[in-house]
């Protein structure tokens, strides 16, 4: 048979092997979840938001250009200056360093603290987010809290700024951001149905086996005229009429004698 495969020797392929396929994607499905329940480490996500007036000493300058573009080069320079070595060495200190006996020491270098941070903002606003993702939920809100503390300090050092404020204070995470279980789910399922799929097609492709008339039609690329049924030959029709009529012979001649 042709190496090309019809829509409907697909769809046959399909309805024979319906159960092996739906089987190994239920596999799927469980093998996904069980990996992003039970083996990934959930990941949170504490925030702060901080909101920063872009009042200078030189108004002259700022007034020189448009607010929209103001807006946009400050708050890149905010995010620069939140993840600058200057802000996140300072955070590294107090967190090996805690003021109180009571929080819990954490050992984070200056690049593992970069990792862990992000900014985010709306357009044309001076309000932003301090994103912070560790394993441990405690760990997240608290350093994305002194990250907004170190930053509100040195800010004024950095450019002048005196009117800055924490809008809301990161707080403790109780449910992960990650791993996403369902999109997991759907991966694993996608691929284990691509898998079977593909095993399955294979198989019935190099499968040259002559089971039916249309496979003759495919094999030989003719139209099937008919069909002869099949024909005992002659001398096996003899040698059983002949067993036959030996029996209904032995069978007379017990029957006299009795």
């Amino acid at each position: 048979m042709n190496n090309v495969i019809e829509l409907r020797q697909l769809w046959d392929i399909i309805r024979k092997h319906f159960f092996a396929i739906v089987f190994m994607a239920i596999i799927g499905a469980a093998i996904g979840y069980g990996v992003a329940r039970f083996i990934i480490t959930p990941t949170y996500s504490a925030s702060t938001s901080m909101l920063v007036n872009r009042s200078t000493d030189n108004t002259q300058a700022a007034a020189n250009l448009s607010d929209q573009q103001a807006d946009v080069q400050i708050i890149n320079t905010y995010k620069n200056l939140v993840i600058s070595s200057n802000v996140m060495g300072d955070v590294s200190k107090s967190l090996r360093n805690p003021n109180s006996s009571d929080q819990k020491k954490y050992d984070l270098t200056i690049d593992q603290l970069k990792k862990m941070v992000s900014i985010s903002n709306e357009q044309s606003s001076q309000v932003f987010s301090i994103n912070v993702k560790s394993d441990d939920p405690r760990e997240a809100a608290r350093v994305a809290n002194m990250v907004s503390d170190s930053f509100k300090r040195k800010i004024s050092d950095f450019m002048k700024v005196n009117n800055v404020s924490i809008i809301d204070v990161a707080k403790i995470p109780k449910q992960p951001v990650g791993p996403n279980k369902k999109l997991y789910t759907l991966i694993s399922t996608v691929i284990f149905i691509s898998i079977i799929s593909l095993i399955l097609l294979v198989k019935e492709l190099s499968d040259t086996a002559v089971r039916s008339p249309e496979d003759v039609s495919d094999l030989l690329e003719i139209t099937n005229l008919g069909t002869i049924g099949y024909i005992k030959p002659a001398y096996y029709v003899d040698i059983v009429s002949s067993k036959k009529e030996k029996k209904s012979r032995s069978r007379l001649n017990r029957n006299t004698k009795r």
